[in-house]
C-alpha cells in the first residue's frame, strides 16, 4: 500500500487531504469541547453570583426592616403606664407606623407582644399570628405563613425582640415586634436578580414551602425547580437565609451558549465547504493532471511498439505543451531513423587505450544531439505561446546539453561557472525560487583550466540532499579563488546538514572511493586522481541543521591524459 501512495500523486494528494480532514476534524471537536466547558463554567458563575446577589439583597433588606423595627420601639416601654401615658405613647407609636408604612408599602402590619407573647397594640391591617410562632426570639427572624384568616396566600413575617438596658446582665426581654409583609416586595426584588439570564430563582421555608418562584427567558412555565435540577442543561445552585429560608437558582447552560453555538454552526459550514473544495481538488488533479499523465505514460510504453502513433491532446496547457513537444520529439527521432537507415553506419573504434576507457567511463558524455534539436524547437514554441519561463528554461538545458557535447575533459573555471549559471537558473524555476545557487569567483582565476563536470555534481547533491527537504529558503555558494600556484575551491550550503554516521560514510568514500560509472563523489575523487595523481585535496564538514561544506584545492594547471 505505501509503495501505491509513493508511486501514485494522486494518491499522495488524498492522503494530504485525509490529514487535514483529520486535523480539521479534532480541532473542531477539541474546540467544540472547549467552548463546552467554558459555557459551563460560565453557567455556574452566574448562578453563583446570582445566589450571592439575591442573599445580599435579601440581607439588606433585612437591615431595613430591622432599622425600621428599633425606630418604632424606640417609643415603647414595657411595665404599668397611667391611661393618659398609654394614649400618649400608643399615639407615638401608631404616628412613626404610619411614616414607616408609608415609605414602606410593602408592611401591612405591625403587632407588638409582650414577653409572655400577649398582645399589646396591632397597627396596620389586623393580622392574626400562628400560636407556632408566638414565642420569643433571642434576635431578628423572617418566616412566612398565613396572617390573614380571610386569605389563602402567604405573607413574610419579620420578628424583631424588644430589649432593656444596653445589654450584659442588665438586658432585660421587654417583648416583640412584628412586621407582616407583603410577598411582592421581596418577589419583585428576586426577579429584578435574574435580568435578562434564561435562569430561576425559588424562595422556599425549611417546610419545603414554595414561597417565591421566578423564572426569565424562554424557561416552560410547567416546570418546577426540582425539574430543573434534575436537568442536565441547568446549573443548580442553592444557599440559606434566615431561619431556614432557602434560596436556589438554576442557570441554563444551552442559552448561555447561544454565542457559540452560532460560531460552532460557522466552524461546521466552513469545514463543510473546506471538505467540498478539497473534493474539487481531487477530481481537478485527477481529469486534468493524473489521468492525462497516466495516459502520456500508457502512450510512451505503446510507441516502442507502434512508433508511428501519436498523441492527441487538444489543449493548450502545460500537459499539452508536453504532449506537444513529445510528438514533436518522436517525428524527429522517426525522421533520424530514417536518415541512418538509408545512410552509411560509421563504426566507433573498437580498441582504446586502458587510460582512455578510464577517462571515458568518468566522463558525463551526452550527445544527444536530437534532445538539443527537440529543446531548441519547445524554446521557439514557447516563445509564440508568451511562456517566456518554459522558453528560457529550454535554452539554459539546450546550453547545458550543448556544453555537455564538448569533446575535451578540460575547460575552464569560466565555462564551468557558466554552466553552474545554467544548471542553477533551471533549479529556481524548479524549486520556485526556494533554493539559491550563488558563484563568487576570483577574476583571475577564470581562464585557469580545471575538469569539466567536476563542480556541479557537488552543487547538485547540496541541493536534493542538503536543500530539497528543508522547509525553509536555503542557498548554495559556490567559492573559487587563487591560493598561490593552486586553486581553492569551496562549495557550502546552509541545508539540513549530515550526523556524525553520515558524515563519516561521506569521508570514508572520499578516502576511499568506490568503482562507479556514475557523476557522485567517488566519480569525483576517481576523476582528480586521474588527472592530478596525489596532487589534490578534498574534505567534508557538516553540522545537522546547519548546512554543509566541501573544500578542495587542485593546482591551476594540468594537461589532459591520452
Amino acid at each position: 500500500m505505501i509503495q501505491k501512495i509513493r508511486n501514485s500523486l494522486l494518491l499522495q494528494l488524498i492522503c494530504i487531504i485525509l490529514v487535514v480532514l483529520f486535523v480539521l476534524s479534532g480541532t473542531l471537536y477539541t474546540s467544540y469541547l472547549y467552548v463546552r466547558q467554558t459555557t459551563v463554567n460560565y453557567a455556574e458563575t452566574l448562578s453563583d453570583s446570582l445566589l450571592r446577589q439575591a442573599d445580599n439583597a435579601l440581607s439588606l433588606y433585612e437591615e431595613n426592616l430591622k432599622y425600621n423595627a428599633e425606630a418604632l420601639c424606640q417609643f415603647l416601654v414595657m411595665g404599668e403606664l397611667s391611661e393618659e401615658r398609654k394614649d400618649i405613647q400608643e399615639a407615638s407609636i401608631s404616628s412613626y407606623y404610619s411614616q414607616i408604612s408609608l415609605k414602606n408599602r410593602e408592611i401591612v402590619s405591625a403587632v407588638i407582644l409582650d414577653k409572655d407573647m400577649n398582645v399589646i397594640m396591632s397597627l396596620g391591617k389586623p393580622a392574626t399570628i400562628p400560636k407556632k410562632h408566638l414565642y420569643m426570639r433571642k434576635g431578628e427572624d423572617l418566616n412566612a405563613d398565613r396572617y390573614f384568616p380571610d386569605k389563602e396566600e402567604f405573607n413574610y413575617g419579620f420578628y424583631y425582640p424588644i430589649y432593656s438596658g444596653t445589654g450584659g446582665k442588665s438586658q432585660q426581654e421587654l417583648g416583640m415586634c412584628v412586621f407582616i409583609l407583603e410577598p411582592w416586595r421581596i418577589d419583585g426584588t428576586l426577579h429584578n436578580i435574574l435580568n435578562d439570564n434564561v435562569a430561576a430563582m425559588l424562595l422556599s421555608d425549611s417546610n419545603k414551602l414554595d414561597l417565591s418562584f421566578h423564572t426569565f427567558g424562554n424557561i416552560p412555565e410547567n416546570l418546577t425547580m426540582e425539574d430543573l435540577k434534575a436537568d442536565e442543561d441547568y446549573i443548580y445552585r442553592e444557599g440559606n437565609w434566615q431561619n431556614g429560608i432557602r434560596i436556589a437558582v438554576a442557570v441554563s447552560v444551552s442559552a448561555s451558549s447561544s454565542g457559540s453555538d452560532a460560531m460552532r454552526q460557522l466552524i461546521m459550514l466552513a469545514s463543510l465547504l473546506i471538505v467540498v473544495l478539497l473534493a474539487i481538488i481531487i477530481l481537478f488533479s485527477y481529469y486534468r493532471m493524473a489521468r492525462p499523465i497516466h495516459a502520456i505514460d500508457r502512450f510512451i510504453e505503446k510507441s516502442i511498439k507502434n512508433p508511428e502513433k501519436r498523441l492527441n491532446f487538444k489543449r493548450t496547457d502545460e500537459i499539452g505543451t508536453v504532449a506537444s513537444s513529445l510528438n514533436h520529439m518522436l517525428d524527429e527521432n522517426q525522421r533520424m531513423i530514417e536518415e541512418i537507415k538509408d545512410g552509411k553506419i560509421r563504426l566507433y573504434e573498437t580498441e582504446l587505450a586502458q587510460q582512455k576507457l578510464e577517462i571515458m567511463a568518468y566522463r558525463n558524455q551526452i550527445n544527444p544531439h536530437f534532445l538539443y534539436n527537440t529543446l531548441s524547437c519547445m524554446r521557439d514554441m514557447a516563445l509564440i505561446h508568451d511562456e517566456d519561463d518554459i522558453a528560457e528554461i529550454a535554452m539554459c538545458l539546450s546550453d547545458i546539453f550543448r556544453y555537455a557535447v564538448k569533446g575535451s575533459n578540460i575547460v575552464t573555471v569560466g565555462d564551468e561557472v557558466s554552466y553552474i549559471a545554467k544548471y542553477a537558473r533551471i533549479m529556481e524555476y524548479r524549486f520556485s525560487g526556494k533554493i539559491t545557487i550563488k558563484t563568487s569567483v576570483a577574476e583571475e582565476v577564470m581562464d585557469k583550466p580545471m575538469i569539466r563536470f567536476f563542480l556541479q555534481p557537488l552543487v547538485e547533491n547540496s541541493v536534493f540532499h542538503g536543500l530539497e527537504s528543508k522547509m525553509d529558503a536555503g542557498y548554495v555558494d559556490v567559492h573559487i579563488e587563487a591560493d598561490g600556484d593552486r586553486l581553492k575551491m569551496e562549495v557550502r550550503d546552509d541545508g539540513v546538514g549530515m550526523d556524525e554516521e553520515t558524515l563519516a560514510k561521506y569521508r570514508e568514500e572520499i578516502t576511499r572511493p568506490k568503482e562507479s560509472t556514475g557523476i557522485g563523489l567517488s566519480n569525483i575523487v576517481q576523476r582528480l586522481k586521474l588527472f592530478y595523481g596525489d596532487d589534490y585535496t578534498i574534505s567534508a564538514d557538516s553540522t545537522p541543521g546547519e548546512g554543509t561544506v566541501i573544500r578542495i584545492s587542485v593546482p591551476d594547471h594540468m594537461r589532459e591524459p591520452v
